[in-house]
């Protein structure tokens, strides 16, 4: 069996009068050529640039990402790479699931006002 990653997602939108939208993936595979994943619980620092996030046995970024944002106060910014233009935003307790683009070689984060501790999965490319 080829290497897969199976994605699903559910977004609801509640106004006060009722569901406005919402947008139901159920999940589809989708093979990867890639072999190697981090799985880590690390703590982003607010310093200015960002910094680059650790990538553990993932030699080529540049597949999926999932991130937890796991404080509950500060946001998290995440980069192509240290010093770059800030791509997404994961509000406190928020998460966020995407796949970087191949040039993301050495993604970087950032967190706002103080440190926020994250939890994140990286495959391969």
């Amino acid at each position: 069996m080829a290497n897969t990653v199976l994605v699903q997602a559910l977004l609801q939108f509640f106004n006060a009068a009722n569901i406005v939208t919402q947008f139901n993936f159920s999940g589809t595979s989708f093979a990867v050529s890639g072999d190697h994943f981090t799985q880590n619980t690390w703590t982003v620092p607010t310093t200015a640039g960002g910094t680059a996030i650790p990538l553990g046995g993932v030699a080529t970024p540049g597949g999926y990402m999932i991130v937890k944002n796991n404080d509950a106060t500060n946001y998290v910014q995440i980069m192509a790479a240290t010093s770059g233009t800030p791509l997404i935003r994961i509000g406190p307790g928020e998460i966020a699931v995407f796949r970087l683009d191949a040039g993301a070689t050495a993604p970087a984060a950032v967190s706002h006002t103080a440190t926020c501790e994250i939890t994140y999965i990286i495959l391969d490319a």
